[in-house]
């Protein structure tokens, strides 16, 4: 671990901050922009609200879901991305046309009419 100066503000990366981070106490240090680290509260390798922000992107594009990369997205969005891609909508059922509708109703007539069960 290196040296700090007091009152020096340095960047460090998520990864460094994770191996370290038993030593950095407060009040002597402060953590801007920290993230905990990813745990997997169900235990079932689907993104929740303990991951963290890039992770959640890393699986998301392991699953192949597309999305902006280059635009910001907060760990909502991705997680309702997480949702969307788990849970797609219904697809919609193709409309019967009405003449269709109506033939069907005659058939359904004409057995009733005639007794005829096929």
């Amino acid at each position: 671990m290196p040296d700090f100066t007091r009152g020096e503000v340095r960047d460090v990366s998520q990864e460094w901050l994770d191996q370290w981070r038993r030593l950095l106490v407060t009040p002597y240090f402060s953590l801007e922009g920290d993230e905990a680290p990813t745990a997997d509260e169900g235990e079932d390798g689907i993104p929740d609200e303990s991951w963290r922000r890039g992770d959640i992107s890393a699986w998301l594009n392991s699953q192949g879901v597309e999305f902006a990369a280059s635009s910001y997205r907060t760990k909502t969005k991705l997680l309702q991305l997480v949702d969307q891609h788990l849970n797609p909508p219904a697809p919609e059922p193709e409309p019967v046309a009405e003449d269709e509708v109506e033939a069907v109703v005659e058939q359904q007539l004409e057995k009733e009419t005639t007794g005829d069960d096929e």
